[in-house]
Formats: C-alpha cells, sequence, structure tokens
C-alpha cells in the first residue's frame, strides 16, 4: 500500500526507484538517509539531556570569564587571569580559572593587603603570594584565599553582580 505522499512523488517522477521515502511530499531522499538522520537526532537529543541533567558546571574546561560579585568581594575574570578587590585588600590571579568537571580550581595569584588612611608618597605595598580555591555552579561561585596559614572567605559571589565592598578608612 503506498501513501498519497509516495503516488504524488510517482505521478511527478520524484521517486525514480524503490528504497526512497517521500518525506515532505516535494523532497523524496533514500530511505537509509531518512534512518540514519532519525539516529542522528535521538543520539543529540539524549546527549544534549544527559549534560543537562548531569549538574555539570556550564563551560567545564573552559577558562571562566566575566566579573563576579558578592559582599565583601568582587572578582573580574579574563582568559589570562583576573583582579578581586575586597574589604581592606586586593589581588590578583596569574592564570585563568579553569573548573575541573565537578566545578572545583585552584588558581595561584597575589593578595595585597591594604591599611586606612592615605597611602604615603613612595609606599610600597605588600604583595604575598595566595591561592584562590573555590568552586562553580552555573552562574554562582564560593572562593576563599589561602594566604600563608591565613584563609579569607568564603566569599559568595554570583556573575554580573556588584560586589559589596566596606573599604578601609
Amino acid at each position: 500500500m503506498t501513501s498519497m505522499c509516495e503516488r504524488r512523488c510517482r505521478e511527478f517522477r520524484r521517486l525514480p526507484f524503490p528504497g526512497f521515502i517521500c518525506v515532505i511530499c516535494d523532497i523524496c531522499v533514500p530511505s537509509g538517509l531518512v534512518r540514519l538522520l532519525h539516529f542522528a537526532l535521538v543520539v543529540g537529543l539524549l546527549t544534549v539531556a544527559a549534560c543537562t541533567m548531569s549538574g555539570a558546571p556550564s563551560g567545564a574546561g573552559l577558562p571562566i570569564t566575566g566579573s563576579w560579585g558578592g559582599t565583601h568581594a568582587g572578582l573580574t575574570l579574563t582568559e589570562t587571569g583576573g583582579t578581586i578587590a575586597y574589604d581592606c585588600a586586593h589581588g590578583g590571579l596569574s592564570a585563568p580559572v579553569v573548573p575541573d568537571a565537578a566545578g572545583a580550581f585552584d588558581v595561584t595569584g597575589v593578595h595585597v593587603p591594604e591599611h586606612g588612611g592615605p597611602i604615603r608618597v613612595g609606599e610600597i605595598p605588600d604583595s604575598l603570594p595566595a591561592r584562590y580555591v573555590g568552586q562553580v555552579n552555573r552562574d554562582r561561585m564560593t572562593l576563599r584565599v589561602l594566604v600563608g596559614a591565613d584563609t579569607l572567605g568564603p566569599f559568595a559571589l554570583q556573575r554580573g553582580t556588584a560586589p559589596q565592598l566596606f573599604r578601609c578608612l
């Protein structure tokens, strides 16, 4: 039994031999190609669904960029590193933030403590080695700054949010 679509294809001589299926009444394609396209569509949809439901951070393995802010901290990330400003201090990240599959990251950099009052002419600020350790989950980040034996944070940051800093006076 042939469908109306196949009969129309044969009438217009668009179905030259068996093994072709008329997909949209005007287009005739090999039946094997239709099965292959259906298979590819199903595999693609299943892959997207699995990635979405896995809870993996968006962009796992890629550098995170943009502005991240929260109470007491503001972080600006680029593909080569970043800068951070927090209450009475600032710092820099010497490498890009690239989370692993679980969203965790660990980047080296510097921490520069600040003080109240004016900066004296010729004053050289202390620049201490630091590690920026955290976790990213979509547009949220938890960040800790490890400076020697001290830990600053945790800071709860959100992508695109302005930081709320309380500067030293």
